[in-house]
């Protein structure tokens, strides 16, 4: 490690850490990481292939046995039934051979193994209660060697001979560490495997859950999560506290669907005039839940009058969308309602191949009821009052009946929680860093079955029983500063805990003159006459602070409406608002009472469609008395920066922001979450921001989208930045910046290579457009990421938050769990009021600048920059968890899907051509360039 010194500025990808960081007081903190001791020196690798053999025809010739490399794109098995067909396999080979898997695509062994010609084992796979055999085919292809002591001496010598810009190092023998170290929980059918490494306990004896409601669809687990990780000197085992949510698993077992839907009072399908206003959508709500759920079936068995049970994957209720392209679609008896009971929906009969007569009373290739099918089939009378289940697909459906359905215990749910599910995850997800400390060192070990594990030991694989402790550092808050008394004149504030308060004091500056204003109230019931008085002290009280507000409302009697019914009640009103003359710069929206659905209208119609600067307040927050003022100044703080004022600054500004010559850019890909089936084709949506002076207060944004799911950014980056470098020109007098400082948010590990492979080359091919002939500008790409597994917990009383007991704002850490030879750093910049805090992970990808400027000192001075810069967020008196740059264009993916709900909406369908117009929809130009996602 003595051989690794201070490299010269030049555009080396992932530099060498220049120098661990010395700012600060020393703290010494536990780590949510064990020491793995790992005394093998190789290991094996096998990727694996399932495909389902097909049955030959009598008819057919022979095919001849499959040579190795044939068909190796046969690879079609999947879900349960593929973890089931390589276990399965695996268990074929004798005791005394070593091996490990994630049951999806690979095979860990410690030693090659014994394999029939052309690595291909044939597997019997037979259902619960089924005669029929189905043959599987398990195609092993390797091995590839893993050469593990390499791993262990590159930990301490960091000497590496291959292409330096690899990131990260030996992927394969780390990936398959952690598939020996999850193989055991994932075989235990007690324990419900999630992802790659998330492990939740479902038995009664070890499961964690949280509290429920009345309606009861869902559980929220406690669960673990590992990751093998490099760190200097020593391989280490993270483990966190996850949480996850699951379609409900109760105490006494699966639940009946017949059972859950009579619970959820969604047993009026015959009755449709007694059923709720609300009914249709608790349906539809169900209907999300229940897509893609596994369930056991109880269907008719090989042998008359036989019933077995059977898995199946649930595809939803039975709708009227089911089957638009069949030959024979099904009929629904009332086309307008979108959900059908067994007697409203018919199905074509095919006639069977074999000659089978048909169920008395039926008749083949004609239309039949499912519960008249039922009742000649099995002479089962089905219950007419509930929901019918689509166990195929919306394109093929296949109708069996609720009563003969159980959901299948320990099924992890993506899906949109509603208010009261998420105040519920929250409530139970939020614990003291003592409390997860525990859970990691005692509950997590037995979820994932760390201690006294046979097959650790085989493979001599250990995990030490204690948290690693590590060094680190608690950086103190900069000052500051708000204008006060004559010109010149400064107030110097100094934070505390993380923040300060907002009391007698003015905005920095004033942004453009809010010449023409008024109020739209939204009320439920009626219109409220003190509005329009509240909203003009509200108004008087912001201009006090510094806002460039008229005072008077134009026109005084402003606008108001009930709820609108949807969004072309609410279109008329802003017809309304943007005939005003003269034209309105902003409208002040008093909401009847916080609601996510109404605040997304007002911001889609005000941002898109008309024009119009909105600033949504909550009627109750901004009438009440009590905290009112406090209130107002914070609503302020996003009205001003809409208008392009600066807030606040920093008494002592870094040397490289201070010399006006450096812009901070910050971008981020978000992609579709927690979608159903027929959002599937979202596209994911990126967000640009970059600062356009020296006070990093104005962010002006812009956005766009990329394909479903793609991290990389294209060619459309190109234009996008350069449309960032225009604006800089455009606020200094004509000049570039000299220098680019960017904070790539959001990538992995695993995708780093790939911003410097794809992106950067964009960014680079805009400079050049840009500069023409000039000096080209210096660049610093760091990623910032929030989602990650690492926590700190606190070992000294002195150095805590007070109310959460999480380690103190200011928080770094650059060394124990890092590694050497790259540069990165963690930083808990905020104070965490509650729960663990999450500290922010930084890694240099690249850097022209600091090493160049600051030689030794580089690691310091990024880390204060990027410290004291989290005291800039423009819209709070306090630091904030990641560095604006990277929040604020996380806010701008966030309004993007508000900008294009239709596109992430899985009860919309639509034709591509909308899809494009939607895609294609972008900030009005009226806000272009302003920082209206505030």
């Amino acid at each position: 490690m003595g051989k690794l010194t201070v490299k010269d500025g030049g555009n080396d990808y992932f530099p060498v850490r220049p120098n661990f960081g010395t700012m600060g007081s020393e703290v010494t903190l536990w780590a949510n990481y064990f020491k793995l001791d790992v005394g093998t020196k190789g290991l094996f690798k096998y990727n694996v292939k399932v495909s389902k053999v097909q049955e030959k025809k009598e008819t057919e010739s022979k095919a001849p046995p499959k040579k190795k490399g044939e068909n190796d794109d046969d690879d079609d098995v999947t879900g349960r039934k593929r973890v089931k067909v390589i276990a399965m396999a695996l268990s074929k080979f004798p005791a005394t051979v070593t091996l490990a898997s994630e049951f999806k695509a690979q095979v860990i062994s410690l030693e090659k193994l014994k394999l029939p010609e052309g690595g291909i084992m044939e597997v019997d796979f037979q259902e619960a209660g089924r005669d029929r055999v189905e043959k599987h085919r398990v195609t092993f292809s390797g091995p590839e060697s893993l050469d593990i002591s390499r791993l262990l001496t590159y930990l301490n010598d960091f000497k590496d001979t291959g292409n330096e810009s690899v990131f990260p190092k030996f992927p394969g023998e780390v990936d398959a560490l952690g598939v020996i170290l999850g193989h055991t929980a994932r075989s235990d059918p007690n324990t419900s495997a999630v992802g790659k490494s998330r492990y939740f306990a479902i038995d009664q004896n070890r499961i964690e859950s949280g509290p429920m409601h009345g309606e009861g669809l869902i559980s929220i687990l406690r669960g673990y999560v590992q990751s093998v990780r490099m760190a200097t000197g020593r391989l280490l085992l993270q483990v966190n506290v996850t949480h996850g949510v699951f379609r409900r698993s109760p105490a006494e077992g699966p639940i009946k669907l017949d059972e859950l839907f009579e619970r959820l009072r969604l047993n009026l399908m015959d009755r449709l005039n007694q059923a709720p206003r609300n009914f249709v959508s608790d349906l539809t709500r169900v209907h999300k839940f229940l897509n893609k759920s596994k369930i056991l079936c109880r269907v008719p068995g090989d042998r008359p009058g036989e019933w077995i049970v059977i898995e199946r994957t649930i595809a939803g209720l039975a709708s009227t969308r089911d089957g638009k392209k069949d030959d024979h679609p099904p009929e629904f008896r009332d086309k307008n309602f979108p959900f059908a009971s067994p007697s409203t929906v018919r199905f074509f009969l095919r006639k069977p191949k074999t000659d089978v007569a048909a169920p008395q009373g039926l008749s083949y290739d004609s239309f039949v009821t499912v519960a008249d099918y039922y009742r000649a089939r099995y002479q089962m009378n089905a219950k007419l009052n509930i929901p019918l289940i689509n166990v195929g697909t919306m394109d093929k459906p296949v109708y069996v009946l609720a009563e003969n359905c159980k959901l299948v215990l320990g099924q992890v749910i993506k899906s949109k929680l509603s208010p009261k599910e998420q105040d519920s995850m929250i409530q139970f997800a939020c614990r003291s860093p003592a409390a997860n400390a525990i859970s990691v060192t005692q509950n997590a070990r037995k979820v994932l079955d760390l201690d006294n594990n046979s097959l650790l030991k085989k493979f001599k694989v250990s995990v030490d029983k204690e948290l690693i402790t590590v060094k680190a550092r608690e950086l103190g808050p900069p000052i500051v500063t708000y204008p006060k008394g004559g010109p010149g004149s400064l107030e110097a504030i100094q934070p505390r805990d993380g923040g300060w308060l907002l009391k007698g004091v003015k905005v920095t500056k004033g942004g453009r003159f809010i010449k023409t204003w008024t109020t739209l109230e939204i009320f439920s019931q009626a219109a409220d006459n003190q509005v329009k008085s509240t909203v003009a002290k509200f108004v008087g009280f912001i201009a006090s602070m510094g806002v460039s507000i008229n005072k008077a409302a134009t026109p005084p009697a402003g606008f108001s409406t009930r709820i609108p019914n949807g969004e072309p009640e609410l279109r008329r009103v802003f017809e309304q608002l943007a005939k005003s003359k003269p034209a309105l710069d902003l409208v002040i929206v008093v909401l009847p009472a916080k609601d996510t659905q109404l605040y997304n209208l007002v911001k889609k119609l005000g941002e898109i469609d008309f024009g119009i600067q909105t600033q949504c307040v909550v009627k109750e927050k901004i009438m009440q008395e009590k905290g009112q003022l406090g209130y107002f100044a914070n609503v302020a703080l996003k009205v001003n920066l809409k208008f392009g004022g600066i807030n606040h600054k920093l008494k002592d500004e870094h040397p490289l922001i201070k010399n006006g010559k450096t812009m901070v850019v910050g971008y981020d890909v978000t992609h579709p979450t927690n979608l159903g089936p027929a959002a599937d084709n979202a596209p994911s949506l990126v967000g640009l921001v970059a600062s356009i002076d020296s006070a990093l207060n104005q962010w002006p944004a812009v956005a766009w989208q990329n394909p479903p799911r793609v991290e990389a950014l294209d060619d459309k980056l190109v234009d996008k930045f350069k449309s960032r470098l225009q604006l800089w020109q455009k606020h200094n007098q004509g000049r570039l910046p000299e220098n680019i400082l960017i904070y790539r948010d959001g990538v992995s590990e695993g995708q780093f290579s790939m911003v410097l492979e794809k992106e950067l080359p964009h960014i680079r091919k805009a400079c050049t457009q840009m500069y023409a002939g000039g000096k080209q500008p210096r660049i610093a790409i760091i990623v910032s990421v929030k989602r990650h597994q690492t926590r700190f917990y606190p070992t000294d009383a002195n150095h805590i938050h007070p109310r959460s007991k999480s380690p103190k704002e200011g928080t770094i850490v650059d060394r124990g769990v890092t590694n050497v030879r790259y540069w990165d750093y963690y930083l808990q910049a905020h104070a965490s009021l509650q729960g663990t805090a999450r500290p922010a992970h930084y890694t240099v990808l690249m850097d022209e600048i600091f090493r160049a400027d600051y030689g030794t000192e580089a690691a310091n001075q990024l880390q204060k920059l990027t410290h004291d810069m989290c005291y800039l967020y423009g819209r709070a008196t306090k630091a904030v968890s990641i560095c604006p740059p990277a929040y604020y264009a996380d806010l701008v993916c966030t309004r993007a899907r508000v900008h294009k709900d239709e596109l992430f909406d899985d009860a919309s369908s639509m034709a591509s051509s909308l899809q494009d117009n939607i895609g294609s929809r972008s900030v009005h130009q009226n806000l272009v360039d302003t920082m209206y996602y505030m």
